[in-house]
Formats: structure tokens, C-alpha cells, sequence
């Protein structure tokens, strides 16, 4: 193993609810993350702002979001937006239609370019007037909203380029590591492979993307079909996070947990 690989750990969704807040905050603290998205269309942005701001050391990115994937709990865009959104004002629950799922995809309507790239507008200038650690942006399910429309990906520069924020460094191509995998969600199973699979990486640099969450009644409501375990995926991807074992791999190996901002 060379000294020369280099892992930013990102902690997503923050901002979606209380327990994605507070799961996202220990696994900074405690665990390896080193950087936050937070979703600037949500309820507990105000909470995560509060949490975050307090602390500098924790890189945060603006995850651009264009979609409302929970059946129970609904955001909607931060502009009058009425090509992104449903019947009832929010916004859809897909960006792309998806093999057995029936639910609407932004993909499947007449969207507007214009009413996306002012979107995209107003959360980031929300967001770097609301965290002090702004540093870059992301994209909330997709790799990259270029790969979603190409344009998008043309507004985003330039959005980054006035707001001095970084482009996503994985939806340019930063290789992601999967960590573990999906099933089973037991805690002991994803330290283990997450171990294993750290003990592989060559030399370089690499991304790791999970979405850490407290363990609360708020995180067992959320889900959707075929996701209805979302509280125990989280919780156990926290718990991974924070494993003594994963921290004492990370040092043995000498890996550097990096952030955005170190890019």
C-alpha cells in the first residue's frame, strides 16, 4: 500500500431531515467524513446551518437538487419553477424514469432550461449566504446534472465561476470506491468489506459517497418503494463510518482523508 492515496469521504443529504443533520455532523466529528451536501430545498436547512457554521473544519457543498424522491416528507424549488414540479407544487420524485417504478420523472416532461438554470441560481446563492464552508457543488441523484442535459452542465460552470465555488470533482471523473455493498445492511458486514476494500486501492485519489443518519422515529417514516429501510441503511452506514476498525485501517494504511477544498 503506498502512502499516496488520498480518500474524501462525503456525507450527503443534509438538510432533509433532522437525523441526516445530526448523522451527517458525527461522522465528521467521529467518524471519517470530511465534507457535508446539503440540500438547500429543505425543512432543516436553518438546523444545519446552525451545526455546521460552528464548525469550520467541515468542507460543505451545495447538492443541487431537482427532485422530491419521499413518499411521506416533500420539497419544493426555491423559484416559481412550474415546470419542475407536480400538481401540488413539489418537485418530482425522479430525474430519470426508472425499470419498475411508476412514479414521475422530471426526464418524462417539458421541462424548461431556463427555469432549471434559475433554480440552480437561487440555491447556490442561498447556500454560500447560509454556510460559511461553502466550497463547491454536487449534484443530489445523478453523478452530474451534465449527464442528465448537457446544457446543465455548461449553467453549472458558470454559476461555479461567479460564486468562486469548485465544480463536482466526481461528476468530472473522480473514481468512486463503493465501500460496500448495499446488502446486507448490518454494521459488521460493511466495516469488514469496507476494510477489505481500502486495503485494495492503489495509489491515487478517490471518492466515497454514502448518506450517515442517526437512528430516530423522523428517519424510520421516510422511504419509498423498494427502499422502506432507508432508517437502517443510514444508521448502519453511520456506524460504519465512525468503526474504530475502519478508523485504525485508515491509519494503518496511511490513507489521507481528504476534503473538497484539499482538491
Amino acid at each position: 500500500m503506498s502512502s499516496a492515496v488520498r480518500l474524501l469521504v462525503r456525507a450527503d443529504d443534509a438538510g432533509s431531515c433532522h437525523a441526516s443533520n445530526a448523522g451527517c455532523l458525527d461522522a465528521c466529528l467521529n467518524g471519517i467524513a470530511r465534507s457535508v451536501e446539503v440540500m438547500m430545498p429543505c425543512a432543516w436547512i436553518a438546523h444545519a446551518a446552525e451545526i455546521f457554521n460552528e464548525r469550520p473544519q467541515i468542507d460543505i457543498g451545495i447538492h443541487l437538487t431537482l427532485s422530491s424522491e419521499w413518499d411521506r416528507i416533500k420539497w419544493r424549488p426555491l423559484t416559481a419553477a412550474r415546470s419542475l414540479v407536480d400538481a401540488s407544487g413539489n418537485l418530482l420524485p425522479l430525474l430519470s424514469s426508472r425499470s419498475g417504478d411508476e412514479r414521475r420523472a422530471l426526464q418524462d416532461v417539458d421541462w424548461r432550461l431556463d427555469e432549471v438554470a434559475a433554480e440552480f441560481r437561487a440555491q447556490i446563492e442561498l447556500g454560500v449566504r447560509t454556510f460559511r464552508s461553502a466550497s463547491h457543488v454536487s449534484a443530489h441523484m445523478v453523478r452530474h446534472f451534465a449527464d442528465f442535459e448537457s446544457r446543465l452542465g455548461e449553467i453549472i460552470s458558470d454559476l461555479c465561476e461567479e460564486f468562486g465555488l469548485k465544480d463536482d470533482a466526481f461528476g468530472h471523473g473522480l473514481p468512486r470506491i463503493q465501500g460496500y455493498p448495499p446488502t446486507p445492511r448490518l454494521t459488521e458486514n460493511r466495516v469488514a468489506a469496507f476494510c477489505e476494500n481500502l486495503s485494495e486501492l492503489n495509489a491515487g485519489t478517490y471518492i466515497f459517497i454514502d448518506h450517515p443518519a442517526i437512528q430516530s422515529d423522523e428517519l424510520a417514516m421516510l422511504g419509498h418503494q423498494g427502499y422502506e429501510d432507508v432508517d437502517r441503511d443510514r444508521w448502519t452506514c453511520l456506524e460504519t463510518l465512525k468503526s474504530p476498525l475502519v478508523r485504525e485501517t485508515v491509519e494503518r494504511l496511511g490513507i489521507d482523508l481528504i476534503s473538497y477544498r484539499d482538491l
